[in-house]
C-alpha cells in the first residue's frame, strides 16, 4: 500500500514533506478525484492570461510564458526577468487550515488531520513550481499563524509538521478560526482561497465573513471523512477523544443513524456555503491526497 495513503506515522516530518514536490509536479491535468458529494455543483475554470496593465517584474520562473521576459531587463542584469501582468498576477492563492480535535481521528490509513496537512503540502509545492503567489492562515490547537506571500516553504513545512502532531487532539478549539476577520483576509480580492477543514458548523459571524470573502474571490471548501467509522462491524471499541477515551458499542441501528445524522448536518452546511457561492467538496479519508489535489486542479484552484 502506498506510504502516501498511509503514512507509517500521522505525525509528518519535513522529510516526509519534500515526497510531496514529486507529487506536485506531476499532477497534470487528470479529470477530478472521485469525492463524496451529496450533490455537485457546476465546475469553475481560472485560468492564467496576459493582461493589460504591467504589475510586476521580477526574476524568471520556469513555468512563466517566454513571451513575457523583459529582453531589456535581462541584458543589463544578466539575469532573466518576467514581466506580470494584471490578469496573471490576480491568480493568487490563500490556503487556509483549520483543525478540529475531532480530526486526529481515523479507523484506516491515517487521521483525517494528516490527509489534510498532505494535501496543504501538495498545494504549497504546486504553488512554488507554477511561479503562483502562496498566502497561507493555519489554525490547530489554538495557534493561529499567518504568511503573506510566502517565499520559502520551509517555514510553512514546519508549521504543518507541528499540526500533525497527536497531542493537538487535546487542545484544538471546535470554533472556526479562519472564519474570523484578519489582517490577510481584509484585502482579499480576486484570489483562489482553498479552505481546509473537518468543522461543519458555521455561526452568524462565522457566515458573515465567509460571505464577504466569497464576494470578492473564488471560495473553496474541502471536507475530509472517514466514511468508514459509519460502517463499522458491530462491537464495542476504544475510541481516543480530547477529553480522554470511551469504550463505544456500535450496532448496526447506530450507525446507520450516525449516517443519517451526518447527512443531515453535512447538506445543511453545503446549502449554506452554496447560497454564498463557495464551492463544497467533500472527501474520504481512503483517498490519497494527489487524488484530491487533481480535484482541486480540474476545477481551476490550482494552476
Amino acid at each position: 500500500m502506498s506510504l502516501l495513503l498511509s503514512p507509517v506515522s500521522p505525525e509528518l516530518t519535513e522529510t516526509d514533506f519534500a515526497v510531496f514536490a514529486h507529487y506536485a509536479k506531476h499532477l497534470g491535468r487528470a479529470p477530478k478525484a472521485k469525492h463524496y458529494a451529496f450533490n455537485t455543483g457546476d465546475k469553475y475554470s481560472h485560468l492564467k492570461g496576459q493582461g493589460l496593465e504591467m504589475l510586476e517584474l521580477r526574476a524568471y520562473q520556469p513555468s512563466d510564458d517566454l513571451r513575457h521576459i523583459d529582453w531589456r531587463v535581462t541584458a543589463r542584469t544578466g539575469k532573466a526577468h518576467t514581466r506580470l501582468y494584471a490578469q496573471e498576477h490576480e491568480h493568487q492563492r490563500l490556503l487556509m487550515l483549520d483543525l478540529s480535535a475531532d480530526a486526529y481521528f481515523g479507523t484506516r490509513h491515517t487521521f483525517i488531520a494528516t490527509r489534510f496537512i498532505q494535501l496543504a503540502a501538495i498545494i504549497a509545492w504546486r504553488s512554488q513550481q507554477q511561479g503562483d503567489v502562496l498566502t497561507y492562515r493555519l489554525c490547530f490547537a489554538g495557534e493561529d499563524h499567518q504568511q503573506q506571500k510566502l517565499s520559502n516553504l520551509s517555514m510553512l513545512f514546519q508549521l504543518l509538521s507541528r499540526a500533525s502532531q497527536i497531542i493537538n487532539r487535546s487542545q484544538a478549539q471546535a470554533s472556526l478560526q479562519i472564519a474570523k476577520p484578519d489582517a490577510i483576509t481584509k484585502k482579499m480580492r480576486n484570489k483562489d482561497i482553498i479552505l481546509l477543514t473537518d468543522k461543519q458548523s458555521l455561526s452568524p459571524q462565522e457566515l458573515a465573513h465567509l460571505h464577504y470573502l466569497a464576494e470578492h474571490n473564488k471560495v473553496f471548501w474541502v471536507q475530509i471523512i472517514d466514511d468508514n467509522a459509519f460502517n463499522l462491524a458491530a462491537g464495542q471499541y476504544h475510541i481516543k477523544h480530547a477529553k480522554g477515551s470511551d469504550l463505544v458499542n456500535v450496532s448496526h441501528t447506530s450507525a446507520e443513524l450516525a449516517r443519517a445524522s451526518f447527512i443531515k448536518h453535512n447538506q445543511q452546511l453545503k446549502h449554506k456555503l452554496n447560497h454564498l457561492g463557495i464551492e463544497h467538496l467533500l472527501f474520504d479519508l481512503g483517498e490519497p491526497p494527489e487524488g484530491i489535489a487533481r480535484s482541486l486542479l480540474s476545477m481551476g484552484a490550482l494552476g
